[in-house]
């Protein structure tokens, strides 16, 4: 292939991913594709809802975009909602977001856990492993021990698997914006309609 062709070539992939872009970031919303209404009535509040798992690939990917929509859209609370699909190797980590929570030390844990099990390749396979990853933090023995025995860490988890089974999530990250819609990340195709989607759907529209 000669460099003439190869310009031209490229020339179109460009124009063609830049067509792409415009048309995702500029058209509407269609109802029953792009989300689903889920109950009938929303929360007062404008919420989204961030079902997720310290074990997938993807939504460690989403990790920047969550964080940069959050400092854009302070008015929005997001709620991070562990989930694990139903996999018994991912319950751990269920337990570890709520444990990071109890025990005051989300803020190093949440990128830690992220950054362990996808840049690091090292999966938390079992109580004691949980165990080390909060006593590095610097977690004490016995507040670590405590937390992790609590009526309020069963109530939490019990909580994530309600609302798991009450919106029908089956994948991660799956969005809900103002209790009441489901995002359907694949056909939003792209981070800047499932943004505009959580703008429009939790009535943000900036």
């Amino acid at each position: 292939m000669n460099s003439i062709l190869k310009t031209i070539l490229s020339i179109t992939l460009i124009s063609l991913l830049n067509v792409n872009y415009l048309q995702a970031e500029t058209r509407a919303l269609v109802a029953g594709t792009d989300y689903q209404v889920m109950a009938q009535k929303g929360s007062k509040k404008p919420e989204v809802m961030e079902f997720f798992s310290y074990a997938c690939g993807a939504c460690y990917s989403m990790e920047s975009f969550i964080n940069k929509f959050k400092r854009d859209n302070s008015e929005i609370k997001v709620i991070p909602v562990p989930n694990d699909l139903g996999h018994d190797q991912w319950k751990v980590y269920v337990k570890a977001y709520y444990l990071g929570e109890l025990l005051k030390v989300l803020d190093k844990s949440h990128e830690k856990l992220f950054y362990r099990v996808h840049v690091d390749k090292k999966q938390i396979k079992n109580e004691a492993e949980l165990k080390d990853f909060f006593i590095a933090l610097g977690v004490n023995e016995n507040s670590y021990e405590k937390a992790n025995k609590s009526f309020a860490l069963n109530a939490k988890i019990r909580n994530a698997k309600q609302l798991a089974k009450r919106y029908e999530v089956s994948g991660t990250p799956t969005y809900i914006a103002n209790q009441q819609f489901k995002l359907n990340n694949k056909a939003l195709e792209s981070l800047e309609m499932i943004e505009k989607a959580l703008k429009l759907l939790t009535k943000i529209n900036k």
